[in-house]
């Protein structure tokens, strides 16, 4: 626009000019769209939350829509003093500047979650889509919040409160993975083999008291037995035709015989039971009569100096040992023990000896037992002849725990923030709503990561969830939630909350968002306190644009530029000799030439 008017020729009349002038609003403009067109770019291949912090949110993109309204604004400004006839463009103006506002007003204030519920649960608590960080204190089962702030996006220090942690990476996404811990609240002792050479992992086997008995790996019998237990090596098995019973007597082995014969030099037996069907009930060994096989003895031996001791052994278990003294207090020594006629057709690794020095057994495919050399660390290597095992970890206290580990980007998105504490020796990993332990001066401390918590003021019950599909498919055609909605000071109202019909409880909205499964309704929650400006807005720019174009009073022509008046029709030949008209507009308003 041309300086006119005498206050355009002064510097701050230039200053005006420049910034309501079209050499200012055009690149101004171009590079909102441009900008616009990045953030659509974002939004389409990652989703809005990722448009709305890089572009729509940013400082830079603020200022550019600042200076849409600064030119709007000095636009309505050069054509002071204002005419009946700039009524349109002004409201035209007015109106944007005012959607502008409303729009940042809504960014910055609007408050958005989602609340989650299940047929015949409530709610009162939403989760907002802003990532925070805050500080929890457990005090007599109650949780204070003592810091919050919004989520670290890079490696820095965080400060909460009275605690400053180091954030020392940030993981996109993870997943949870069992792992098994020696911290466990009892004894419980487990060691990790791999079968595999140069194995990272391998599989934990229990103590076979409290886990059900040995377990098998790659072919591999595996006994763990508690702390401080003993084992002995099982003597060979027997040669064709003997019986599977007989008693030990330092490393000789003497066959057991029926009443009367010797048992082991100076014992006799004086009674022997034998079954088939083994049971032990009450202390004693009955015959079952049926189901599975289990032979067994129950044998008396005396030393007839009125010394007797009884003697039982199973087959099938040869190293369950039972031995108690029925009279005198003299002891034989001896042993009762069972080994199979046939030669065994597996191998088994025994895992005995005190925890903190391990030792180990092994029993070949021929029944041949021995005693291996023991470890002297872990992993070990433990060569058992026609294979070789490693032992990789040994636990005094195991128990099942849980970790999580960095993963892949995925679409179910579990990000994670690693934190250090000063003076930790390990960093922490504070997965996605999620809380993890802080130890700082004793207070028990947590550091929880994950969407703002907003409560709600009102409580929301789920009372049943309907939805319906297209004919013959699985996709959702509408679906509906019957609730109850608890507002304080009134009494509970029934509503009916669907796609098109939320519940309004000003100035909260409830919109029918989702649904998962067949029993669980998604909501949407709004609270918007520029949306009244916004519409506001809209109606100022929708009449300033029905003033432009309809009203020739309110708004002649376009602002600035004088309308030409109307031309009679003249004859050719007397043209010439017509002068000129001059407008009106000319004479009234000097301002002639502005944009």
């Amino acid at each position: 626009m041309r300086p006119i008017l005498d206050w355009h020729r002064t510097t701050l009349g230039r200053i005006v000019l420049f910034l309501g002038s079209v050499q200012f609003a055009v690149p101004v403009l171009f590079l909102v769209a441009a900008a616009m067109a990045w953030a659509t770019y974002i939004e389409s291949t990652q989703n809005a939350k990722a448009a709305k912090a890089t572009v729509y949110a940013s400082g830079w993109f603020i200022a550019l829509m600042g200076l849409i309204c600064v030119s709007l604004v000095f636009a309505v400004i050069t054509r002071f003093p204002w005419k009946r006839r700039h009524v349109g463009f002004i409201t035209v103006h007015a109106g944007l500047v005012v959607l502008i506002a409303g729009g940042f007003w809504s960014l910055f204030t609007r408050v958005e979650g989602h609340l989650t519920l299940e047929e015949g649960k409530a709610g009162d608590v939403m989760e907002v889509d802003r990532e925070i960080v805050e500080l929890v204190e457990f005090n007599a089962g109650r949780a204070t919040t003592l810091a919050t702030r919004p989520a670290p996006t890079r490696v820095a220090p965080v400060t909460l409160g009275s605690v400053t942690v180091r954030v020392v990476d940030l993981w996109p996404n993870t997943r949870e993975e069992q792992f098994v811990s020696d911290d466990g609240p009892a004894p419980f002792r487990a060691v990790e083999i791999a079968t595999a050479p140069n194995a990272a992992s391998g599989d934990w086997i229990g103590d076979e008291a409290r886990s059900g008995g040995p377990a098998t790996v790659g072919g591999l019998t595996v006994r763990v037995l508690r702390d401080g237990s003993t084992w002995e090596p099982p003597p060979p098995p027997p040669a064709a035709g003997e019986s599977g019973f007989h008693f030990l007597l330092d490393g000789t082995r003497h066959s057991l015989g029926a009443v009367g014969d010797e048992a082991i030099p100076g014992w006799r037996i004086v009674a022997l039971e034998s079954f088939t069907h083994a049971m032990v009930s009450g202390g004693r060994i009955t015959e079952r009569g049926e189901g599975q096989s289990n032979p067994a003895v129950d044998v008396t031996i005396s030393n007839g100096r009125g010394t007797s001791e009884r003697h039982t052994a199973f087959l099938n278990f040869p190293d369950m040992i039972m031995m108690r003294k029925v009279e005198g207090e003299e002891a034989s020594g001896a042993r009762l023990t069972a080994a199979a006629a046939a030669a065994a057709s597996t191998e088994t690794l025994i895992v005995f000896g005190p925890v903190d020095a391990p030792r180990l057994g092994y029993v070949g495919p021929d029944g041949a037992g021995r005693e291996l050399t023991p470890p002297a660390s872990f992993p070990a290597v433990v060569d058992l002849g026609a294979r070789r095992i490693t032992l990789l970890n040994h636990a005094s206290r195991a128990r099942v725990a849980s970790r999580f580990t960095r993963a892949p980007t995925a679409r179910d998105r579990r990000p994670a923030i690693i934190v250090e504490l000063e003076g930790a020796s390990t960093p922490i990993v504070v997965p996605w709503k999620g809380a993890e332990p802080v130890p700082v001066q004793g207070r028990n401390l947590a550091l929880r990561y994950g969407p703002r918590l907003v409560r709600l003021p009102f409580t929301v019950h789920l009372k049943d969830f309907r939805k319906s599909d297209y004919p013959g498919t699985q996709m959702a055609m509408a679906y509906e939630s019957d609730v109850t909605v608890t507002t304080p000071q009134v009494s509970d109202e029934a509503h009916t909350i669907s796609m098109n019909e939320p519940y309004a409880y000003a100035p909260w909205k409830v919109y029918q968002s989702g649904f998962i499964g067949e029993k669980v309704s998604v909501f949407s929650i709004m609270k918007d306190p520029g949306l009244p400006m916004t519409y506001a807005g809209s109606i100022i720019l929708c009449v300033g644009i029905f003033i432009t174009f309809f009203s020739r009073t309110l708004s002649w022509g376009h602002p600035g530029i004088p309308a030409a008046p109307p031309v009679k029709e003249v004859s050719h030949a007397c043209a010439d000799s017509v002068p000129a008209a001059r407008p009106a507009d000319a004479v009234a308003d000097p301002v002639g030439a502005g944009v």
